[in-house]
């Protein structure tokens, strides 16, 4: 099926748009959102956590309730069992208990993975093998784990009391998880981290319990946020923070919808406009355009706000009201999810061949409507449009990497293989020598301190049409099947 992406280009000053070999024609009118939910491989089970290779997000691991730990390197196409070292636990519900994940960020071969009544394992080989980190946490429920970005060997555990056996409360390690020591019993809900300050975190109190709170020493002391807001009245069941704003918190409670703080959770303000009343069991930020975030709800599927919040909208084609339990966003290209359900296993959402819009002069382009900021602004240069091509590729599936000892730019996007080198006209296409542009002088450069390649060549050697309206000054690119 051919998918369409189009580029507005509104010309600033009036340059001229030279595009050689172009067809005319008029572009499409802008389509909705056209991405759908579909099961992967992980089906019929209760998946409680997901979590994405940062450094290859074609990487993904599902923790579920009874199946334990499953990886795709693929992206969740297919998914395998990896569960060797893990402890089973004999119960009704099956052997496996996994009810939380986390991820090395610097170090992404790395994981952790919180148990029911196991405490933590940790592996170093992408979860091929477990062995325990328990000391300390041996016989603790682990509903969340949360890494420091800056200090890896630094994290923190929540723990769930169950039974006397358990203790519950935040536990933190500073030895890669061999050594916990709790450091708070308040706390059994959801936990974040501040990205840019790790000694300040944020959690719930979760099911049974009431508010929000913050400690600035790393876990250290604890104080409760928002109580002249009363947000202390409500059961709050996640947490999510804004990656580039990290003073911006997102709460999802039980049945009360979703509440923003945009001052380090000092004061809360309902955002519900648009989303059910319902349990918020899950949220997710879009690290790249943090005003979009996800919202899983239990018996309601999966609903989106573009603007902080303020207003949500349903995407559950192909979810319906599923029941979900966790979200995912794909690092490189977000308009990549995946939702963990109650009892459906893994679904992912692609919208990558969607609508694309850019604007010379400006660093934000349109994803299906959906604001994506550009490392640089596109510009017009021997009248022909450059442009920062990575999130463009993303967004269309490809992948883009940069080698800067030869100052060399890799594209690849399904059986194509692009490589161009700054300030040379000819590029290399499936290991072919190809001349970028008549005209000699058009040729990747780097301006600034990032690289711009020439838009028409690259999505032609992509196997992208190009058409190009003059009465409206419009790029349409449409994918070739």
């Amino acid at each position: 099926m051919r998918q369409s992406i189009r580029f507005v280009l509104t010309l600033v000053l009036c340059p001229v748009l030279s595009l050689s070999s172009l067809h005319v024609g008029v572009p499409p009118a802008r389509a909705a959102d056209t991405g759908t939910w579909t099961p992967t491989g992980v089906t019929g089970q209760y998946v409680c956590c997901l979590v994405i290779d940062p450094l290859a997000p074609a990487v993904l691991y599902a923790g579920s309730d009874g199946g334990g730990v499953f990886r795709s390197t693929d992206r969740g196409s297919h998914w395998t069992a990896a569960n060797t070292g893990l402890i089973a636990v004999n119960t009704p519900h099956g052997n496996y208990h996994v009810c939380s994940l986390a991820i090395d960020p610097l170090t992404p071969t790395t994981l952790y993975a919180g148990t029911e009544d196991r405490g933590v394992f940790r592996s170093t080989d992408r979860g091929s093998h477990w062995t325990a980190a328990n000391t300390g946490l041996a016989r603790e429920w682990i509903c969340a784990l949360t890494i420091d970005p800056l200090t890896p060997a630094t994290l923190y555990a929540v723990a769930s009391p169950q039974d006397l056996a358990s203790r519950g409360g935040v536990f933190r390690s500073t030895d890669n998880g061999d050594h916990w020591t709790r450091v708070t019993a308040r706390i059994k809900g959801s936990l974040v981290i501040d990205p840019l300050t790790p000694a300040t975190l944020y959690a719930s109190a979760g099911y049974g319990g009431f508010g929000v709170f913050r400690s600035m020493d790393g876990g250290a002391t604890w104080n409760e946020r928002g109580r002249e807001t009363d947000l202390h009245g409500y059961e709050v069941l996640s947490l999510a923070i804004d990656p580039l704003t990290p003073s911006t918190l997102y709460a999802g409670t039980h049945r009360d919808g979703v509440f923003r703080s945009t001052d380090s959770g000092a004061t809360w303000s309902a955002t519900n406009t648009g989303l059910p009343q319902l349990s918020i069991q899950c949220l997710a930020v879009d690290s790249r355009t943090p005003a979009t975030l996800y919202a899983g709800i239990y018996y309601g599927g999966v609903f989106r706000s573009t603007d902080s919040g303020s207003h949500w909208t349903a995407l559950n084609t192909g979810l319906a009201d599923r029941r979900v339990l966790s979200l995912a966003i794909n690092p490189v290209t977000p308009s990549i999810l995946y939702a963990g359900t109650f009892d459906g296993g893994v679904f992912r959402y692609d919208a990558t061949m969607g609508i694309i819009e850019l604007e010379i002069g400006s660093s934000t382009m349109l994803v299906d409507g959906r604001p994506v900021v550009l490392e640089a602004a596109p510009i017009i240069l021997n009248s022909r449009t450059l442009l920062p091509i990575r999130a463009v590729v993303e967004a269309v599936g490809g992948t883009i990497a940069w080698e800067a000892s030869t100052r060399k730019v890799t594209i690849v996007r399904k059986d194509k293989k692009l490589e161009l080198w700054i300030s040379n006209s000819v590029a290399r296409l499936n290991g072919q020598s190809i001349k970028i542009d008549s005209d000699a002088k058009v040729v990747p450069i780097i301006m600034n301190g990032r690289t711009l390649l020439p838009l028409r060549f690259v999505a032609e050697a992509l196997a992208l049409d190009v058409q190009w309206d003059a009465a409206t000054q419009t790029i349409t690119i449409t994918d070739t099947p």
